[in-house]
């Protein structure tokens, strides 16, 4: 195949191929866009910020996309993503997560958010703009974070091809991110070193510079499941205003035509003396006219299905609809299945969070302890697990016999199981081994066996 054929090929792709998918045909819409092509073409900075100021919108004009937003934060982070140091070394573990917990309590340097909040704040930035970006600085010789919306980082000279810097972001020779520009309210701009800021965001394509929202793909269907809530809405005012309806023969209708009589002063079985007795109105009609209650049917019986169509089909790929809206419908082993696919794009989250934002902060806290002499160096000091919630259950009592069966069965360890329920096994262990110690001491102190604490009082009791 020479040049042109290439070429050709390329330009008429798709017309007459053995892959039905790629074949083009007058009943149905074309795909738009063009050839394949880098995702930073895809998403120029425009469609970018066009797309994050109406996620924006409808998060928080949307009662459903709120609710899964804030699910899939409430649910990942939970109490937050605790850090469990992994050294050679257990006493320096200690003073480590010692150092960094009261670290953590003031790790924003706006002084506004602890490091938890800043988490959750993370989490509902990479579904609602796609991304949010994290500087690494000092105050006061003290290691601080800085949040930083997507919007604040973006290139002063759009339409120019020139520019080193693409939607924001500087690339190496070799791809790799050297710089990030920081725009400001004025106009100006600095730029920011990378390995300073840490970029939050979990990219679709290779080529991906930028987030977009997770939430893009239903955006146009929440759009339009407002429009037709406020269009509903107005016509069910509207027929609510309407009581009655009359119907007659006549070509001409004015007002006198529907007369509702005022009471009279009784007089025998008029019309006042009957309305005096029975209360209300009487409504006097001629004889080809007819009084009938409007009935509405607005809304109507399929519009609350076409309304659960488009809202499903907008929670895919975020959360599973019967779990973030209505499982009415669901039970037993679908139940099961839902919760299970949620638990997994919850852990998928936080593995997220966990390599590109709360490791490296752990990295920077606790090395610039170490280099500032308030921490000792301990060997592998860099190796650290993360304490993720509890995990999401729909039958505690089943797994927590299944989880017993598989420590004894040696196919689950202790530490497994206590990252499970979100706890930590140096704490738990610890906390434990007090207990022991004060039932022990509480025990001899009465005379009693250990176990006699645990006795019911009338077994306890002599007879």
């Amino acid at each position: 195949m020479n040049f042109i054929q290439r070429l050709a090929a390329r330009v008429f792709f798709g017309t007459t191929s053995v892959f039905e998918g790629a074949n083009r045909s007058p009943r149905r819409a074309s795909v738009p866009g063009s050839a394949p092509q880098d995702a930073t073409l895809d998403l120029s900075p425009g469609i970018r910020s066009e797309l994050v100021r109406r996620s924006r919108y409808l998060v928080k004009n949307s009662g459903f996309l709120r609710e899964i937003v804030g699910s899939m934060a409430l649910y990942s982070i939970g109490d937050g993503i605790l850090p469990q140091p992994a050294s050679k070394d257990a006493a320096w573990n200690e003073k480590a997560l010692d150092y960094f917990t009261r670290w953590a309590r003031h790790a924003d340097i706006s002084g506004r958010f602890n490091l938890i909040q800043c988490e959750h704040l993370a989490c509902k930035a990479l579904d609602v703009d796609g991304e949010i970006f994290i500087l690494k600085t000092l105050e006061n010789g003290e290691p601080k974070i800085q949040l930083i919306e997507s919007h604040r980082i973006g290139s002063t000279d759009i339409d120019n091809t020139e520019s080193p810097f693409i939607d924001g972001v500087k690339l190496s020779g070799v791809g790799k991110p050297v710089a990030y520009r920081l725009l400001k309210d004025d106009g100006g701009f600095t730029d920011l070193a990378a390995h300073d800021v840490l970029h939050i965001f979990d990219p679709d394509a290779v080529s991906q510079l930028r987030g977009f929202p997770t939430l893009q793909h239903s955006i146009n269907h929440m759009l339009d499941v407002m429009e037709l809530l406020a269009l509903e809405k107005h016509a069910v005012k509207d027929n609510a205003d309407v009581a009655r309806v009359l119907k007659t023969n006549k070509v001409n209708v004015d007002d006198r035509d529907f007369r509702i009589d005022t009471p009279r002063t009784p007089s025998g079985s008029d019309a006042g003396f009957l309305q005096t007795i029975l209360g209300g109105k009487l409504v006097k009609l001629q004889p080809d006219e007819a009084l009938e209650s409007f009935q509405s049917n607005r809304p109507s019986p399929t519009f609350q299905g076409f309304l659960d169509y488009l809202q499903r089909d907008s929670a895919l790929g975020l959360l599973p609809y019967e779990f973030s809206s209505d499982s009415s419908k669901v039970g037993g082993a679908g139940v099961r299945l839902i919760v299970a696919k949620a638990d997994r794009r919850f852990s998928y989250r936080q593995n997220v969070l966990i390599d590109r934002m709360l490791r490296p902060i752990w990295l920077f806290v606790i090395g610039h302890a170490i280099s500032a002499g308030k921490l000792p160096p301990a060997e592998n000091w860099t190796e650290v697990d993360f304490v993720t919630p509890r995990r999401v259950t729909v039958d505690a009592g089943r797994e927590s016999q299944q989880n017993r069966e598989d420590i004894k069965a040696g196919l689950k360890t202790l530490t497994d199981h206590f990252a499970e329920l979100g706890c930590d096994i140096n704490h738990e262990l610890e906390t434990r081994a007090r207990e022991m110690a004060l039932i022990r001491e509480t025990a001899a102190k009465y005379g009693l066996a250990p176990q006699d604490l645990f006795q019911s009082f009338t077994q306890s009791t002599p007879q």
